[in-house]
């Protein structure tokens, strides 16, 4: 643990180097989508989907038990250890939450350990869990917007804020994970609108509301359309392209071991947003430093 420990603090001293590694890691996970889904097709028309679905969780839980070994190890020394405790029973209570609800099959397990060392390196480079939050978000982002422009183009689907959250919830273990080797003080809470104003000074915050802005011009200049129907007028960029028939829409066919839902672009963006809200609680009770907890 301690030469974990060491080096999420090394993170922290060489920002350039650990960014430069962390954009790098992104793109390894990104770009390669196309062709791993293909060699996932090619397993399935030989052995069916029961036996990957039965390797995809035995694998997330053998990740989630090790993980979780190293987890308890590192809380020790820590003065939050019992918040930071729930926080990781919290982070896994919303994997399974997620994965009941907006799951479409359990290949997408994927989503929390991809996303998982980004929100350890990114807690790391930030010391805020808040501004990590909002950068796995923006690679959410990135990640899912290539995919929806270049992947599934000219399909009747949308961009999949489902999997951006999945991102959010593998980010946010790793964030809990990163407290834990590193030092997370409890703080005396400050008032409100002095913690907001620094919370809103964040470069990775202000990242998620320039793109919020960003999108809100658009879509009163008409280049952006919520729905990308027949006959819809000359655009830039559509968050759907898929027609629903209800508010709470689930996908007609059973892709995995239920039914699930599909976040419509107005309550994927809010539940994005709620998301990073929630961080921003792990920004007012705790201190991180790039100290480990104890000498391990």
């Amino acid at each position: 643990m301690r030469w974990l420990s060491q080096l999420l603090a090394a993170t922290q001293k060489h920002r350039l180097q650990g960014w430069v590694g962390l954009i790098l890691y992104a793109c390894a996970a990104t770009f390669p989508h196309q062709p791993v889904q293909d060699m996932l097709s090619r397993f399935t028309d030989r052995f069916g989907r029961e036996p990957l679905y039965q390797i995809s969780v035995t694998i997330a839980l053998i990740l989630g038990a090790a993980l979780t070994l190293l987890f308890v190890r590192g809380l020790r020394g820590q003065a939050g250890r019992k918040w930071l405790a729930a926080l990781w029973a919290l982070s896994f209570a919303l994997m399974v939450g997620v994965w009941r609800l907006l799951m479409a099959n359990n290949t997408e397990l994927v989503h929390f350990p991809q996303y998982f060392p980004e929100g350890v390196a990114l807690l790391a480079l930030t010391l805020s869990p808040v501004e990590s939050m909002a950068w796995v978000t923006v690679f959410g982002w990135l990640d899912e917007g290539y995919q929806y422009v270049y992947l599934t183009h000219g399909r009747a689907t949308l961009l999949d804020f489902n999997d951006i959250h999945m991102d959010q919830i593998g980010g946010l273990a790793g964030i809990i994970f990163a407290m834990a080797l590193l030092r997370s003080e409890p703080l005396t809470r400050e008032s409100w609108l002095d913690f907001w104003k620094g919370i809103l000074r964040r470069p990775g915050v202000l990242a998620v509301f320039g793109v919020l802005a960003v999108g809100i011009a658009l879509l009163i200049s008409g280049k952006l359309l919520v729905y990308e129907g027949p006959g819809a007028p000359a655009h830039w960029f559509a968050l759907s392209r898929l027609k629903t028939t209800s508010f709470w829409y689930s996908q007609p066919i059973i892709l995995g071991p239920h039914r699930f839902h599909e976040l419509m672009p107005a309550e994927g963006i809010l539940l994005l947003l709620v998301t990073i809200a929630v961080c921003a609680v792990l920004d007012r009770r705790f201190r991180v430093s790039a100290k480990p907890a104890i000498d391990r």
